[in-house]
């Protein structure tokens, strides 16, 4: 059964130019290292970023109920997108859904939250 859907969109440009101390706010080591490895590293980072967004959103507490590091973005072994938390924010029962696009300048995310009511 769907619990919560969360949704957002980041303009990519957004993520040109923040400082290292700003980016460890918000990520976790291993997406600060993928990051460094790709050549459109602020679509990278964009991407990540609404995705969290979406996250929180979905669990209807906002940044309040998890810092923003302590949310990681990572893929399978076919790309697809999945959220791993280093927090207790979810019920055993609960699945995350992720989806993250890009067109041009922006990356969008959705996210839907499964489990028992």
């Amino acid at each position: 059964m769907i619990k919560a859907v969360g949704t957002d969109i980041a303009k990519n440009s957004r993520f040109d130019n923040l400082n290292e101390g700003v980016l460890r706010k918000i990520f976790t080591q291993s997406e600060l290292d993928e990051a460094g490895r790709r050549s459109d590293a602020s679509a990278f980072f964009s991407s990540r970023f609404a995705a969290k967004e979406a996250f929180v959103k979905a669990l209807g507490k906002g940044f309040k109920a998890i810092k923003a590091n302590m949310i990681e973005i990572r893929e399978n072994e076919d790309g697809m997108p999945y959220i791993v938390t280093l927090s207790d924010v979810l019920n055993r029962d609960e699945r995350v859904f992720l989806s993250i696009s890009h067109e041009e300048e922006y990356s969008v995310a959705m996210v839907v939250i499964d489990g028992k009511e």
